[in-house]
């Protein structure tokens, strides 16, 4: 996303387009304009994006009651609203959530400042190092580096070498068996589809590029994190979709969008 773009209410961000998709009101007209022409291509994105919301309390109940962990990092959080990591988590578990947009961020520090054990920072989802070496955010892991990290909704809006960088710093950080829940987000998108044409160009027009990948690409570019046991799940099957969420013409529709994968990978 353009830099000139995030506190501008006069230019669309991609953060707060994704808070009108699911039905918040941390937006401005000018993100609701833009999102509606997206809207008009794809009539199916705000169940979409509602899934994909949803799967972060999957997430949250995974790495902290069957995996154990006791610290989430979650990059590129959005509005942490009733839907998010901490609300699904046991009682002391630490989750330090970070944004790229100052505006969320200031919201976000309404909704969360008598919340404990949460914490949100000002931070880059391609530059993990700023937050992770913030003397706050030092203070609050108080040495704890068996963690478990969250780039769940923002791939695609990250070129390979920002996005290289950013797992193969959590990678080098992070103690043995941590853990990375990863949103290979677009994977196999037709790009000969119109729809998928449009779009791409209505996001770059609003300073947000999309970056389209392969399955086989995320993978080379995540290694040496490796897959667990059930690798990369279709988000189209992440919740066990039925009629009642997403019909047969909304998966026939998005199918050739590139529906996205979702998965565990562990140091």
């Amino acid at each position: 996303m353009s830099k000139d773009s995030i506190v501008d209410a006069s230019k669309p961000s991609a953060g707060r387009m994704y808070d009108y998709y699911l039905g918040g009101n941390h937006n401005f007209e000018v993100d609701r304009q833009v999102a509606d022409q997206v809207i008009k291509l794809l009539p199916f994105l705000p169940k979409y994006i509602r899934l994909q919301r949803w799967a972060l309390q999957d997430i949250a109940t995974e790495l902290t009651e069957n995996r154990k962990f006791d610290v989430v990092i979650d990059f590129a959080s959005g509005l942490p609203t009733n839907d998010h990591i901490h609300y699904k988590v046991p009682k002391g578990t630490t989750v330090i959530y970070s944004d790229y947009d100052p505006v969320v961020v200031e919201y976000t520090r309404e909704i969360l400042k008598d919340t404990p054990d949460t914490y949100f920072f000002h931070g880059d989802a391609g530059k993990p190092e700023e937050l992770l070496n913030k003397p706050e955010v030092q203070k609050i892991l108080g040495g704890r580096r068996k963690v478990a990290f969250v780039l769940w909704g923002v791939s695609m809006f990250l070129n390979d070498e920002d996005l290289t960088h950013a797992v193969q710093y959590l990678y080098e950080w992070a103690a043995p068996g941590s853990c990375l829940v990863f949103n290979a987000q677009g994977s196999d998108v037709d790009l000969e589809n119109p729809a998928a044409v449009k779009i791409k160009k209505i996001y770059e027009q609003s300073g947000a590029v999309i970056h389209t990948r392969s399955l086989e690409r995320y993978l080379e570019i995540l290694a040496p994190w490796k897959p667990d046991g059930k690798g990369f799940v279709s988000l189209l099957d992440w919740h066990g979709l039925d009629a009642l969420e997403l019909g047969k013409e909304d998966l026939e529709a998005f199918e050739p969008m590139g529906g996205g994968y979702g998965g565990y990978l562990i140091k």
